[in-house]
């Protein structure tokens, strides 16, 4: 779950993850001609976690609780005059939609306390923000990722102050939203990551599920990693694969990424770059570029760390 605390990993032969870990060798971590590269030791914007990053017009657009950068590059950025409309990034997200970036909803407190508005942003010059609604019926929840898959914008599960929920929406224009399925398959969940590799979806949590329409669902397989928890990780689909980046493995930390061709077979390698999770990723100029997260929160390292370093993961 998003408001959990997280960590990080990459991917080809598995390995125990049980003890907190930093890799200290400067070396770039090499699987299959892929290497790891340290673009910037600090990003422009403030060390932080679960804000994001998209590839639009052959620029890198990051969306960060201050504010918004762009760069052509990855290692020079300006930024934007485009503010955080949505405003807390652990319990909502953006989604790139049609040429435009939409924010859905706004969400201001903790999951104690909050107030949360069904308005939806749009932009589309990355200048300012269009309010396009006030009054969506936008389901009013948080810790779910939005995705597009066949013309919409869809939402599955989710939670909010009282119950998690299992059912599935979609809408084709951000502010008129369906329910397509009350109770999916796969039960109340929230925090669930879903991509799309070769035309089939694939919801995962601590399992995986696929489908090929969005709405009926089935087990790929009860467990990523045998025998242990994880949760907390961005995933991304990246050279026929799909990529897990900073998971969390039954409550401690290691520096490792999860990669699987099938949802159902998975495995993994130590990376490079320090213990994190709830970091922003995104595939730009054939390289995955990654940014941000946290770790913390565990008897050997009590206070939180957070990242703003930059990295790219691609061919040699």
């Amino acid at each position: 779950m998003r408001r959990y605390v997280f960590l990080v990993v990459i991917a080809f032969t598995v390995t125990a993850c049980s003890q907190a870990q930093v890799l200290r060798d400067p070396t770039p971590a090499v699987s299959g001609g892929m290497v790891w590269t340290k673009l910037l030791d600090e990003g422009p914007w403030a060390k932080s976690y679960n804000f994001q990053i998209f590839s639009i017009d052959g620029r890198l657009l990051m969306f960060h609780p201050d504010g918004t950068w762009q760069s052509s590059t990855g290692k020079a950025w300006v930024k934007m005059p485009l503010s955080n409309a949505i405003n807390n990034h652990a319990f909502l997200d953006y989604v790139q939609f049609k040429g435009a970036v939409y924010g859905l909803g706004y969400f201001d407190g903790n999951i104690e306390q909050f107030t949360f508005r069904p308005d939806i942003f749009r932009t589309s010059d990355f200048q300012k923000w269009e309010t396009i609604s006030t009054s969506s019926n936008l389901p009013k929840r948080f810790f779910y990722r939005p995705f597009v898959f066949k013309d919409k914008i869809w939402i599955i599960g989710g939670e909010d102050k009282a119950t998690k929920f299992g059912d599935i929406w979609n809408s084709a224009d951000g502010i008129t939203w369906t329910k397509r399925r009350e109770a999916a398959g796969f039960g109340k969940r929230s925090g669930s990551q879903i991509v799309e590799l070769n035309g089939t979806l694939y919801l995962l949590n601590n399992d995986v599920w696929s489908s090929t329409d969005g709405l009926d669902w089935k087990l790929v397989t009860n467990e990523i990693v045998k025998g242990e928890e994880i949760f907390g990780y961005t995933a991304i689909v990246f050279d026929g694969k799909i990529w897990l980046l900073g998971c969390n493995r039954n409550g401690r930390f290691a520096s490792e990424v999860l990669a699987s061709g099938d949802g159902k077979t998975w495995t993994a390698e130590r990376a490079p770059w320090s213990p994190r999770g709830g970091i922003a990723a995104v595939v730009f100029d054939n390289k995955i570029y990654m940014t941000g997260g946290k770790y913390g929160g565990t008897p050997d390292q009590v206070e939180f760390i957070y990242s703003n370093d930059l990295w790219t993961l691609g061919k040699e």
